[in-house]
């Protein structure tokens, strides 16, 4: 088995040069460092790993905890997370939490002895009091991601509060005005921060009644599909869906089918989101692409940078952009 010594041996440099070369961490001449990289290339060479985390005092290992698995929407986030995790060198522990808080608390008792080197957490519920004190007792760095708790904690967003802003407006904009905002549980922060943005762009725009059509704390398809039957039974429903979640949108087209509408003839629709299905839906759906690989690129960047500068908190919020399909009718021009 090829060791340091060999690559050493072939590029002409000490042991203690391939390692810095190999860190990236300490400055080494560029001509070295490509020395170095030739001879990793030409021996086929593989530093291990244990032995780089004894060294270091690190095990090179986050964990990154998730609400539920069997959405469409955190499998997406899981996989971006693990693949930039592993471009910068570190393994990803995955736990789902089946959107029970005790088992985030769990987990998290389960993490402490595992020997991480830092934690990333999409929380079940808003009260993250136990990872600000598993944070403060093991000194493991916690950063939540698209959660937001102000100066408390480090926090990786996607802007809500701009997405439910933004779709809502491009509703308004395509002369819709008797419009359902669908929302989930607004006991959770991310759902609340749609349904501002939803209402300041009616507000801005001064409809009266604003929230006439709104249905709140839905968080099924099957729930959505009810709600939209309800929503669309009576002489004056609304002529546009926002879904807070790209899930509800499909209980919502299902809902306006069984109603004997078409989309987008009759009711527009527009999601929250743009998990992959949504552009396979029939008509394809109009949605918010919230900004995944950002949001997991600088998620990591963040604990990595925690890890270096336990005392630096990094609060960010990201924006993401309208993602036009064919779900929206323009009632201006009809």
């Amino acid at each position: 088995m090829t060791t340091i010594k060999d690559v050493a041996k072939l590029a002409g440099v000490s042991a203690s040069t391939v390692s810095r070369a190999l860190s990236n961490r300490v400055f080494v001449e560029e001509e070295t460092r490509q020395k170095v990289l030739n001879a990793v290339k030409e021996l086929n060479y593989h530093p291990s790993v244990l032995a780089k985390g004894l060294r270091e005092g690190r095990s090179h290992m986050l964990a990154f905890l998730v609400p539920d698995i069997n959405s469409l929407f955190y499998p997406m986030v899981m996989k971006s997370m693990e693949r930039y995790a592993a471009e910068k060198g570190y393994a990803l522990i995955l736990c789902n939490n089946n959107e029970e808080i005790e088992n985030e608390k769990k987990n998290i008792t389960m993490l402490r002895s595992r020997g991480i080197d830092g934690l990333l957490c999409m929380s079940v519920e808003d009260d993250v009091s136990h990872l600000l004190q598993f944070e403060e007792e093991s000194g493991i760095p916690v950063v939540l991601v698209n959660r937001d708790v102000p100066n408390q904690v480090s926090c990786v967003s996607v802007d809500n509060e701009y997405g439910g802003y933004l779709m809502t407006k491009h509703l308004l904009e395509q002369g819709h005005r008797k419009i359902a905002g669908m929302f989930g549980d607004l006991g959770r922060q991310r759902f609340r921060a749609r349904y501002a943005g939803c209402k300041r762009a009616m507000e801005e725009y001064g409809i009266e009644n604003d929230k006439q059509y709104f249905i709140y704390n839905v968080d099924t398809i099957e729930e959505a599909y009810q709600k939209t039957l309800e929503a669309l039974s009576g002489k004056d429903g609304p002529t546009a869906f926002f879904a807070s979640m790209d899930i509800l949108a499909i209980g919502i087209y299902s809902g306006i089918s069984r109603a004997g509408l078409r989309i987008p003839e009759d009711i527009s629709v527009v999601g929250f989101d743009n998990i992959f299905m949504t552009q396979y839906m029939i008509p394809p759906l109009t949605t918010y692409s919230s900004p995944l690989d950002q949001l997991t690129k600088e998620s990591i960047d963040c604990v990595l940078n925690q890890i270096e500068n336990p005392k630096e908190i990094r609060q960010m919020k990201l924006k993401g952009e309208l993602m036009e399909r064919s779900s929206v009718q323009n009632r201006i021009s009809q």
